[in-house]
C-alpha cells in the first residue's frame, strides 16, 4: 500500500522557467487548495482531486537530472495544504543544493503545523498571505496583492532585498504539441483576456 506522504497531487510541472522566481527554475503547481481567495487567479486548481497524483521520488527524479536550473519553486493551489507530502521532496531538493522557494496563501505566523514550519526552514523564499483582489498590486515581482510580503529565510537571496524593482517579472507563454496554450506567470485581468483573444485569433 502506498503512503500518502509519499504523493504530491499536482496541477502543473514546468521543468524550466525564469518566471516564477530568480534565474532558471523549476516549477510545481500543487493540485488542491482551502484557502480559495476571492478573484483567484487559478481557481482550477482548488478542487484536490482533480489533480495528478504524482509520487515523490518520480518528481525528485526530474529535478535532480535538470542540469539548467537553480532552485524550485512550489505554488499552486496551496502547498501547505500538502505539507506532509511536501516535505520530504524539498529535504530532497535541499540536499542536492537547489534553492527554494514557497508561494503560501497563509501568512507566515499562521504555519504552525510540524511540517509546515519544517518547510519554512528549508525555504530561501516564500512569498505568504492571500491573495486579497482589491489590494491588487504588479509593481513587485512574482506578487498578486499588496498584503503579501516576500521573506528572505537564508542570505541565498538576500542581496535581492537592496534592489528596487527587486527584479523583472516576465510572463511566459507555451504552446504545447496538442495545441493547448499555457501561460504562467504574474499579470493583470485586463492583459491576460487580451492575450487570450489574441490567441483564439491563431
Amino acid at each position: 500500500m502506498v503512503k500518502k506522504r509519499n504523493i504530491l497531487y499536482v496541477h502543473d510541472f514546468i521543468p524550466v522557467t525564469e518566471a516564477e522566481g530568480p534565474g532558471k527554475r523549476a516549477c510545481i503547481w500543487v493540485q488542491g487548495c482551502s484557502i480559495r481567495c476571492k478573484g483567484c487567479m487559478v481557481p482550477h486548481t482548488w478542487e484536490q482531486n482533480e489533480g495528478q497524483a504524482v509520487f515523490i521520488d518520480d518528481l525528485f527524479d526530474q529535478l535532480s537530472s535538470n542540469q539548467e536550473i537553480e532552485g524550485l519553486t512550489v505554488l499552486g493551489g496551496e502547498p501547505m495544504d500538502q505539507a506532509e507530502a511536501l516535505l520530504p521532496l524539498l529535504v530532497k531538493v535541499k540536499k542536492i543544493n537547489l534553492s527554494i522557494i514557497v508561494f503560501t496563501g497563509y501568512y507566515l505566523n499562521q504555519l504552525t503545523a510540524i511540517a509546515q514550519k519544517q518547510i519554512v526552514e528549508l525555504c530561501d523564499l516564500l512569498i505568504d498571505g492571500p491573495y486579497v483582489k482589491t489590494l491588487t498590486d504588479f509593481s513587485r515581482p512574482w506578487i498578486g496583492s499588496k498584503n503579501q510580503q516576500i521573506h528572505f529565510l537564508t542570505d541565498r537571496y538576500r542581496y535581492l532585498n537592496d534592489q528596487q524593482p527587486i527584479v523583472n517579472s516576465p510572463v511566459e507563454v507555451r504552446v504545447a504539441a496538442d495545441g493547448k496554450i499555457k501561460i504562467n506567470g504574474m499579470l493583470p485581468d485586463a492583459l491576460l483576456e487580451t492575450l487570450q483573444r489574441e490567441f483564439e485569433r491563431i
